[in-house]
């Protein structure tokens, strides 16, 4: 690297800027780790407007402007898909009546209620009474509005789910999409439409009320669009005493239509005699229904004064509607399809948690490289440091909310990091075993450990990318910090060590062997892993096979994200148990919940809790079930509740499938890019193994499938071809150099030649992993399980499987072939030789010359060279590297051509070829540089 010094200045800058970033600015905590409630909509068409883009962005808008309103603080609004919102209220203590008040869509309608009324006032008829009366009814015009759907039972006519404007929508809200027998689905067509009334006691919500139903045809006079402003008045002069009303400021249409609507209503009410009344609906419900008097205003009432709505309204009622009618309205329904409430206690618990197995991963990691690296260790650490400081200022200024998932990504990256260093420094313990002096090894080190460090990194930045575009709100943080996490790894293992070696290398802390250690001793690893192909297979697809038959025949544990439902999972100030809370569940008709006692970690003291999973309850029923919960056994705080859809369900599996999918293409291109097709089809073979196996642990250990579980098989994936990319690039470097040799044979080399490399980094990945297992807390235990036993399999797998179904898939052709027979001959030839040259003598004569150079090994610059079990007909290929190396230190005397390739013909003044010596005095002794590259050639001949 150029300028080591100025990079050195930009990353202790860069450092300092996190600090300062990080001293100034907080962290943002998602809902999981400080409390509140995350809500996704799904937006549904209405009679006045389809579901497009514009209608989602308006409802987001609509939606920010409740909650600025509301005081929530940080609140997160996003669009997720088509058609849907994700709202996360960090902090909320009435959840359910924000949620209620956020998405209510606050429709505003004014009716002529005698012109728009269809023989439905007189009596109290059911909502059932009123369809088979719309159904019998003619629109006046068929083109306004949209169709509605109400579903019934058969017997009793009792609604059970309606009003939706499309039977698939409402079909969706049964299990398999299917209404049961027992139902019937009623339909209203276009042109008509049903509000209600409710009547009670003289407080709007206090007390039993009785709902009454109308038949309208669907001809709205006016709309909350025509509304400029709402404000909430105490009116001391309303009938009754004081009252909270609604008043209503119009725009220019808006007042215009207003006095057309009371003038004509004042005209026929002259005609008739009797008052005539308009009707102003509010999402179906008929909040008010005021007449106009003929005698007082016989031309109707002027709009410049407004309106007002009267309701029997509470101060909060009043106020929270003209916050909704100034918000606007929103143009959709939008349905809660999945809803997570966690208490302020429990985030607190599970930030502690996440901590501790980040920290405890973070240390772990770093003496493991320390120890095994020395001083490399020592810089990699630093490196280390520097990653997570920076990383942490990123999420600060982003910034990114952090959530237990994405400190999941976190702990992840720690590995992805570490591998990084991993795969450099043996890169520069392979040339400083090949005789380069330290400052040429780290230097070729970096070189050639890059290639190989984008190439796999591209691939866990693509399944980062994929993730974030299909998953679910929870798993986008993981994806978002795992993909900033892989950059800035990238960044502090070439740019921030590079520039420290740099520095270092005027120095003279690079020439202490005993420091460094760049010259340990190499594992010889000696495992013929393509000949033995058969072996690997069988051991690791039998237990893929005997999982297999355990998910056909026991299935997986299908959590409440793909079976939808309503989960409550809370502890209790009275002592109870699980019978006591499935008595007062089936009190209020629930007696088939299921309940199962579990042990948290609160506050550093285990508690007893239950966890209560139902089918999918509506609001109201919720309600019901806390309040009786409440009621007969305390709550000590809120509660934490899981409530998916069907929809819901549906959406993540069908966004899993597509990612998995999505991931097999982009990778089989990438790969198919940067290596050849052949290469592909290993590589997606092993990865395929390492995610079915990762499935079949899951159903044997009976662990909860979640949405956070797609996204650690599409972690796997990722991390998967990560390893088969380093192998994979050890073999492409190889093949150049290795022309004459079998493709087998590369192949072997190649996979002995990173298999140091694979278990230090199956060691430096699964160290933080195993802390978020211990120490993660239960949320996120599962998650460590999948990546533990797929990122063990991903390393296995990529030596055990895909390299050795690529040197067989390649043996197939004729090129291959040819080197084969030629390697045969070789073979064959150098037996002949060994009838002529006394091998033994030649082996003898090594080792002196050897001795004399005081190197039991042989020359430095010549290196170690590894033996291979070889099949029969084989032989071992040698090669030699080019590498530019500085002339040698003053001092030394080490040759400045080390290194460099040289002839390897027999030099003339070689020893004669019958072995008797030349007639003469015995030569001069032949200086020492001589003598090395004489001792090389005899080396290379008896290779050859």
């Amino acid at each position: 690297m150029r300028h080591p010094f100025l990079f050195l200045a930009l990353v202790i800058g860069l450092v300092a800027a996190s600090a300062v970033a990080i001293a100034l600015r907080p962290a943002t905590l998602g809902l999981d780790l400080q409390g509140g409630v995350e809500v996704v909509l799904q937006g549904q068409p209405t009679e006045q407007s389809a579901v497009t883009d514009e209608a989602i962005d308006r409802s987001i808008e609509i939606i920010r402007g409740r909650v600025d309103a509301f005081g929530v603080a940080e609140p997160e609004i996003q669009k997720q898909g088509k058609d849907q919102i994700i709202v996360s209220l960090p902090g909320v203590k009435d959840p359910q009546r924000v949620v209620e008040d956020l998405i209510r869509p606050a429709q505003l309608l004014f009716f002529d209620f005698e012109d728009s009324l269809e023989g439905t006032e007189n009596g109290n008829p059911s909502l059932w009474d009123v369809v088979q009366l719309a159904q019998r009814t003619p629109p006046r015009d068929p083109d306004r509005g949209e169709p509605s759907y109400y579903a019934f039972d058969k017997t009793t006519h009792r609604l059970i789910e309606g009003p939706t404007v499309d039977a698939r929508s409402l079909r969706d809200l049964f299990p398999n999409d299917t209404p049961p027998p027992n139902v019937t689905v009623q339909k209203v067509p276009r042109g008509l439409f049903i509000p209600y009334e409710e009547r009670g006691l003289a407080t709007r919500g206090d007390g039993p009320t009785q709902r009454y139903y109308y038949l309208f045809q669907y001809n709205p006079q006016l709309s909350g669009s025509d509304v400029t402003e709402a404000r909430s008045v105490l009116d001391t002069q309303s009938f009754g005493g004081n009252q909270y009303v609604v008043t209503l400021k119009f725009t220019g249409k808006g007042r215009e239509a207003f006095e057309n609507i009371t003038r004509d209503l004042a005209v026929r009410g002259q005609l008739r005699g009797v008052a005539q009344r308009f009707a102003i609906v509010l999402d179906r419900e008929v909040v008010t229904n005021p007449t106009v008097d003929p005698q007082e205003y016989p031309t109707g009432i002027s709009g410049d004064n407004g309106a007002q709505i009267q309701g029997n309204f509470s101060q909060k009622d009043s106020q929270r509607l003209a916050d909704q009618l100034n918000s606007g309205a929103i143009p959709i329904e939008l349905e809660p399809i999945s809803r997570k409430q966690v208490g302020a206690t429990l985030g607190r618990e599970s930030l502690h948690q996440g901590l501790i197995a980040g920290i405890s991963g973070l240390v772990l990691v770093l003496l493991f490289l320390i120890a095994y690296y020395r001083l490399l260790g020592i810089v990699a650490a630093a490196a280390l440091l520097i990653y997570a400081a920076m990383l942490y200022a990123v999420m600060v200024l982003v910034p990114i909310t952090l959530t237990l998932p994405g400190i999941a990504g976190i702990i992840l990256t720690i590995g992805v990091a570490a591998d990084a260093n991993v795969v450099i420094f043996e890169r520069v313990r392979e040339e400083a075993r090949a005789g380069r002096n330290a400052k040429t090894a780290i230097l070729n080190g970096y070189k050639k450990g890059i290639h190989a460090i984008v190439d796999a990194n591209v691939v866990t930045l693509a399944t980062a990318v994929i993730l974030f575009l299909f998953a679910t709100a929870g798993v986008k943080g993981f994806a978002f910090t795992l993909f900033i996490g892989v950059l800035l790894s990238l960044f502090t293992a070439v740019v921030a060590t590079q520039a420290v070696f740099g520095v270092l290398s005027n120095t003279g802390m690079l020439n202490n062997e005993r420091f460094l250690g760049l010259k340990q001793r190499e594992i010889r690893w000696k495992l013929d892993m393509v000949g033995r192909w058969k072996l690997w297979m069988a051991i690791s697809f039998v237990p893929l096979a005997i999982g297999s038959v355990w998910v056909g025949t026991q299935g997986l544990n299908l959590g409440l994200d793909f079976e939808s439902g309503t989960r409550i999972v809370s502890s209790f100030e009275k002592p109870t148990t699980e019978n006591g809370i499935r008595d007062a569940l089936s009190s209020i008709g629930l007696g088939d919940a299921r309940v199962q006692a579990t042990t948290e970690t609160v506050d550093g003291r285990e508690v007893t809790g239950f966890q209560i999973q139902t089918e999918t309850l509506d609001t109201q029923k919720l309600q019901e079930v806390q309040r009786v919960l409440d009621q007969r056994f305390g709550f000590p705080e809120t509660p934490e509740i899981d409530v998916v859809g069907a929809t819901f369900g549906e959406q993540v599996i069908e966004n899993a499938l597509i990612a998995i999918i999505l991931s097999f293409l982009i990778i089989t291109a990438y790969l198919t890019l940067r290596f050849e097709y052949k290469l592909a089809l290993p590589a997606l073979l092993s990865v395929v193994h390492d995610v079915w196996l990762s499935i079949a642990v899951y159903s044997v250990v009976g662990a909860e499938v979640t949405s956070a579980t797609v996204a650690a098989l599409l972690t796997i994936l990722g991390y998967s071809l990560y390893d088969v990319v380093i192998v994979f690039d050890r073999i492409r470097e190889n093949v150049p150099l290795m022309r004459s040799a079998p493709y087998r044979q590369v192949v072997n080399r190649s996979v002995h030649e990173v298999l140091t490399r694979t278990f230090i980094t199956q060691a430096t990945t699964l160290l933080p992993i195993l802390a978020l297992y211990f120490f993660g807390g239960d949320t996120l235990k599962d998650f460590a399980l999948a990546l533990l036993v797929g990122i063990l399999a991903g390393g296995l797998s990529s030596i055990g499987i895909a390299a050795p179904l690529a040197a067989l898939w390649k043996e197939r052709e004729p090129a291959d072939k040819k080197v084969r027979v030629k390697a045969a001959r070789r073979a064959r030839r150098l037996g002949t030789d060994s009838d002529v040259v006394d091998i033994d003598a030649l082996e003898r004569a090594e080792l002196a010359l050897a001795a004399e150079l005081d190197d039991p090994r042989g020359p430095q610059d010549d290196g170690p060279r590894e033996r291979f079990e070889l099949e029969p007909g084989e032989i071992e290929i040698e090669y030699e590297e080019e590498v530019e190396e500085p002339a040698a230190a003053e001092g030394t005397d080490r040759p400045a051509t080390a290194g460099a390739e040289v002839p390897t013909a027999e030099p003339a003044d070689g020893p004669p070829a019958d072995g008797k010596p030349a007639d003469g005095p015995p030569p001069a002794e032949p200086p020492r540089s001589d003598r090395v590259r004489r001792h090389r050639q005899v080396q290379r001949k008896r290779r050859k």
